[in-house]
């Protein structure tokens, strides 16, 4: 008489959990994706940006927390191997729980992300707010934003300027403000 095989699967280690990852600068993604691939489940949050630049605004992709991700596995019982993964560079294992990360810290930033790993962070400017001048002849001057000119993607701004303070209007993609897009994307617990 033969045995039939076991359908049950075989229990989850006891120190499976949520840990962070140190991938190689500029490749969250690609260490995430090959993680994936070797059956692990990874998460690397990303931030879609626009960014001034000299030729124009720009949207950038970039992890939430650079060098940094999120993978769940077994220390005991996997550790070489996602060390061993392409584009990771090391696990951390400096805590008492070797950078453990709890489920629901992970559930939370899903929830904020699409299923993609990426969350669209927009930049308004608002009136009050300071910003730096990144392009124009007035380049290098930190003014406040006195009025937004609804429609035509241009702002009146306070500078001081020519030994008195002056009101000029400037177009918005000349300027950059000085919130981080890390933080508008991290959900809030109010």
């Amino acid at each position: 008489m033969s045995e039939e095989p076991s359908t049950e699967e075989p229990p989850e280690p006891a120190d499976l959990r949520w840990r962070v990852i140190r991938a190689k600068p500029k490749s969250e993604h690609l260490a995430a994706h090959h993680l994936r691939a070797a059956g692990f489940e990874a998460f690397c949050p990303r931030l879609r940006h626009q960014k001034k630049t000299t030729r124009g605004p720009v949207w950038y992709v970039e992890a939430m927390f650079p060098c940094y991700l999120f993978c769940r596995y077994s220390i005991r019982e996997s550790l070489r191997h996602v060390v061993a993964t392409a584009f990771v560079s090391s696990a951390l294992t400096f805590m008492h729980d070797a950078g453990s990360v709890s489920d629901e810290v992970i559930a939370s930033l899903r929830a904020a992300f699409d299923e993609k790993e990426i969350v669209t962070v927009e930049t308004e400017i608002s009136e009050g707010e300071a910003v730096d001048i990144v392009d124009g002849p007035m380049r290098g001057l930190t003014a406040t934003v006195t009025r937004v000119l609804p429609g035509r993607d241009r702002v009146r701004v306070l500078l001081e300027f020519i030994g008195g303070l002056q009101e000029v209007e400037i177009s918005l993609l000349s300027l950059l403000t000085g919130r981080d897009p890390r933080r508008a994307a991290l959900p809030r617990s109010d």
